[in-house]
């Protein structure tokens, strides 16, 4: 019940998202669930949040992926630069891009529909952190057309510490790896 309501409010299928501990968690899950390989490419920026950072850093030890983070200057001169930043960082290794909905160090709003169409049409996966973004200001989810969206539902919605949800595209789910395995026949 809790998780259809939630994607209702989200605006998204209930199939298409899991209910974790908090946002770092949901974020995890994409991060580490993601099949790369040697020297694939990850775009974020410098201003994402820590552990979001050290769990990508952590993939370069084990996978041997590359991270690129891109800086930006606050405020930056337009919506559209944020989107042209992450377009020129894109090498033909850029496997996914993954930026925040709202930085939690300046509050730094992105054109998350924006970005995530450049990377669609580029074959790129999007994981937007929403954790600063859920129920602070109106918008759909299914209207962001990104790949996954993390967050935590104790910020705005006031709800309990060790609440919060990853969506995942319905196209992405038997492509990613749980952080909690199922059996085989669970898989689907």
């Amino acid at each position: 019940t809790v998780r259809r309501r939630l994607a209702a409010t989200f605006g998204c299928d209930a199939e298409e998202m899991a209910i974790t501990r908090n946002a770092s968690e949901a974020l995890q899950i994409a991060q580490l669930g993601l099949d790369l390989k040697p020297g694939d490419e990850v775009l974020t920026t410098d201003q994402d949040y820590g552990r979001m950072l050290t769990t990508w850093e952590q993939r370069v030890r084990r996978d041997g992926i590359k991270l690129t983070k891109v800086s930006f200057p606050v405020p930056p001169p337009s919506m559209d630069f944020l989107l042209q930043m992450f377009e020129k960082a894109i090498t033909p290794r850029t496997r996914v891009i993954h930026f925040c909905h709202i930085t939690n160090l300046t509050g730094q709003i992105f054109p998350v529909r924006d970005i995530c169409r450049m990377a669609r049409a580029r074959g790129i996966k999007t994981i937007v952190d929403g954790a600063h973004a859920f129920a602070h200001f109106p918008y759909v989810g299914r209207e962001l057309e990104c790949d996954y969206y993390g967050t935590s539902l104790h910020k705005w919605l006031t709800a309990p510490v060790g609440t919060g949800f990853l969506y995942v595209r319905r196209e992405n789910i038997a492509g990613l790896w749980p952080m909690q395995p199922a059996a085989a026949s669970q898989a689907n």
